[in-house]
């Protein structure tokens, strides 16, 4: 019997100190997290501060940032022009991929070589819009457009 009791008092401690454990490791990770989070942001604040310095100490890791910025946003662009669609360069809102202005801030709208990240010239995706949105069309021009729009993409024109 005394075996057991002996078993049985370390198993207790031993399910105790696996809660601390637990705890113990999870305080541990948070506090690794929040180092790595703070490191995180102390760098983009200094590449936000020196993205531009030629002559800072990191400008060529500050330039290797810059080009990863760059390719970066070229994927989500190719990925959005699958559906059909790109980001504003000057509003950042979702528009159609041959649009020639935003829809939303006006601004105009450039369209985009993949051949960079593809390696291959890229044709247009001309995909056709989403059937679960109304269409209505510009009165200047006649294109067709989803409702909500400010701006035709196609010439620019405000919509009332």
């Amino acid at each position: 019997m005394d075996f057991l009791k002996k078993n049985m008092q370390k198993t207790e401690v031993q399910n105790e100190n696996d809660g601390k454990i637990r705890e113990v490791e999870n305080g541990w990770m948070n506090a690794k997290k929040a180092i790595e989070d703070a490191i995180f942001e102390l760098g983009k604040s200094y590449f936000e501060a020196n993205k531009d310095n030629a002559a800072s100490e990191f400008a060529e890791k500050i330039e290797t940032i810059k080009n990863k910025n760059r390719e970066e946003y070229m994927w989500h662009q190719y990925r959005l022009s699958l559906d059909g669609q790109r980001l504003c360069d000057s509003c950042n809102s979702i528009i159609t991929s041959d649009s020639a202005f935003c829809n939303r801030c006006g601004a105009a709208v450039a369209p985009i070589d993949f051949s960079d990240i593809l390696g291959t010239t890229t044709e247009k995706n001309n995909q056709s819009e989403a059937s679960s949105e109304q269409v209505i069309y510009c009165h200047n021009c006649g294109k067709k457009l989803v409702e909500g729009v400010i701006f035709c993409d196609s010439c620019g024109t405000k919509l009332e």
